[in-house]
């Protein structure tokens, strides 16, 4: 049984751009020490990969844009 450290936490994603990301292989890593997870994207040309990538999490899975160039 995997233990849950992060049970009842909630982590906020920043960076992720594609299944290579550092921050996508943090999100797997949090997940699976059961934190709930909230992304974001970085403008509309990485929406959809990220939308794709959240979609492993479950359909409601927050993932909101957020540009802070």
């Amino acid at each position: 049984m995997t233990e849950q450290v992060l049970g009842g936490k909630i982590g906020l994603v920043f960076g992720v751009a594609n299944k290579r990301s550092i921050a996508w292989a943090i999100a797997k890593a949090w997940a699976a020490a059961g934190a709930r997870l909230i992304f974001n994207y970085q403008g509309e040309r990485l929406k959809e990969n990220v939308e794709e990538l959240v979609g492993e999490f479950g359909e409601k899975t927050p993932l909101f844009p957020c540009d802070v160039s």
